[in-house]
């Protein structure tokens, strides 16, 4: 093991220790712990936000995708950088102010309160999709770490899985949504300062652009086609395939979590855009020249690596002071942690509070649902780890797996509630119910004809047509149509409407009302001018 490596890591680690117990001073209560009192600074959320969104996915399966496919992988970068603005403009503003009005902690809270559910039907298809799909989630971020802690100091993937399901849990349980949110500041500036160094370190070693580009095209020309070698339908089935990450940002629960939380909803467009869009576009050219020229330094024998997604670690190790690679690998790791430790935070939200709280009606004190929320997220991040130990171990795909099940879940229901008043709890319960039972079928490909190009009849041809375009790339137009057939057949309650309109509409002054204060003002000046012509004023 390089101990200048844990050197620096474990430098790393005691900031994060600071954090968390600074943080744990703020969190008393539940509103607290899952939001943190709704009085987290822009730019603090906004950081948080993009650190929790960009996760292990970012510093090893992005640049793992550019190692692999090349120029055509930068289409991921332009969907995930428009889903980003997408997400700044048409979800956090207005559920920022929703969640204000209905002082919702939780997206199953808002989800409830906006479509009158009675029921209870809608909380706990909100807690099924994120326990199913984010547990799934936390575990790529496990795996991430293992691969990142087996470049870096030399150990087993199982037992860098094992070193980041102790760190992380540790300070989730111990700080709440305060550590986590400061926590994820600091993380944003590490993963920042690495795909910034990173390929810049690259492009000298490997001799400019001209020179990685000639190397690789002696290899695989296809891979400097910015569609794969692809013409025609194929090329925009290529694009659209890579791009597709575009429709997840407006269903990820541990992203719009951050817009719930924000001091004032107006600064989520000025600066929150702007730090964001900033921050995004820096990070994602950073990842993707990290692997397009760490294949370029593989070609040309300069590096060896025997996992695309370890690329990022090894160029670290390979350029840096012991030390100093140390901080980058803590970077890649604060990468993981960063999302994982907000996804942590939502599944225990789903169970602590929307299960054994609001469905099952079991009342306790705020600090016992906060200790309850502790001890829910040790179980989470349990089932997690198995997961990342037996699972496939491609972090690209089980990020994307996961992904689109949250933005089928969530992302339509979401997206039509904060802009369409006419929307109903019927197609909410509808939508929701058919995102979770189809995404789990399909992405499992549990039937093997699904979205299958080697399956027979009209299946077949399907998959063919749309052979490389994820399935929930699909499946998130599909449930959004069925939301709306469902709500065009049923009624919203009356005050659901008002209240939306009072909200986001600017209501015009009736004709009625122009000609009361035109009568108004009439007589306030026959007041004035009886006054003038009496000698009163």
């Amino acid at each position: 093991m390089n101990f200048g490596v844990l050197f620096g890591f474990l430098v790393y680690l005691v900031i994060l220790a600071y954090i968390g117990w600074w943080a744990n001073r703020y969190t008393r209560t539940e509103d607290q712990y899952f939001v943190g009192g709704r009085k987290v600074h822009v730019l603090a959320a906004t950081l948080s936000d993009k650190a929790s969104d960009f996760s292990g996915w970012l510093m090893l399966g992005y640049p793992g995708s550019a190692f692999k496919a090349g120029l055509g992988a930068f289409w991921a970068a332009i969907g995930c950088l428009y889903g980003t603005l997408a997400d700044y403009l048409l979800i956090g503003p207005r559920l920022r102010i929703y969640a204000g009005k209905f002082r919702a902690i939780t997206l199953p809270d808002y989800l409830e309160a906006r479509l009158r559910d009675n029921t209870k039907l809608i909380r706990v298809l909100s807690a099924a999709i994120i326990l199913v799909f984010m547990t799934a989630y936390v575990a790529a971020q496990f795996t991430a770490g293992g691969k990142t802690f087996a470049e870096g100091f030399g150990v087993s993937v199982t037992t860098g899985i094992l070193i980041t399901v102790i760190i992380l849990t540790a300070y989730v349980i111990t700080g709440g949504f305060f550590a986590v949110v400061w926590t994820d500041v600091v993380q944003a500036m590490f993963m920042l300062m690495t795909l910034i160094i990173v390929p810049i370190l690259a492009l000298v070693e490997v001799g400019g652009l001209d020179s990685a580009t000639a190397a690789i095209a002696s290899v695989d020309p296809a891979k400097l086609h910015p569609f794969g070698g692809k013409t025609g339908f194929a090329a925009l089935i290529f694009a659209i395939g890579y791009a597709s990450w575009i429709v997840g940002y407006l269903g990820q629960p541990h992203i719009v979590t951050r817009y719930m939380s924000v001091e004032d909803p107006r600064k989520l467009r000025r600066p929150g855009i702007f730090i964001s869009g900033i921050w995004t576009t820096i990070v994602l050219w950073g990842a993707f020249f990290a692997g397009f020229l760490g294949y370029a330094m593989v070609v040309k024998g300069l590096i060896k690596v025997d996992d695309p997604e370890k690329i990022v670690p090894a160029l670290a190790v390979h350029f840096l002071p012991s030390w100093l690679a140390g901080f980058v690998i803590a970077g890649i790791i604060s990468a993981v942690m960063s999302t994982a430790d907000s996804q942590l935070l939502v599944a225990s939200s789903a169970i602590a509070r929307d299960i054994y709280h609001k469905v099952l009606g079991q009342e306790l004190g705020k600090k016992q649902m906060v200790n309850i929320s502790r001890i829910v997220v040790a179980t989470v991040a349990l089932v997690a780890l198995i997961f990342a130990i037996k699972g496939p171990g491609v972090i690209y795909e089980m990020v994307a797996t996961a992904w689109g099940g949250l933005a089928v879940g969530f992302g339509p229901i979401l997206t039509l509630s904060l802009w369409w008043k006419r929307v109903t709890k019927e197609a909410g319960i509808v939508g929701m119910a058919y995102g979770l039972v189809s995404e789990v079928i399909l992405e499992a490909k549990i039937y093997g004809w699904a979205f299958n190009p080697n399956a027979p009849g009209f299946f077949g041809t399907l998959g063919r047509i749309f052979d490389g375009v994820p399935v929930f790339f699909i499946n998130f137009f599909v449930t959004f149509f069925i939301i709306i057939i469902v709500s065009l057949l049923t009624k919203p309650p009356e005050d659901v409407v008002r209240l939306h309109e009072q909200l986001f509409t600017k209501v015009p002054v009736e004709k009625t009302e122009k000609r009361a204060i035109a009568r108004t003002m009439s007589q306030v000046e026959n007041v004035f001018a009886f006054a003038t012509s009496s000698g009163l004023i």
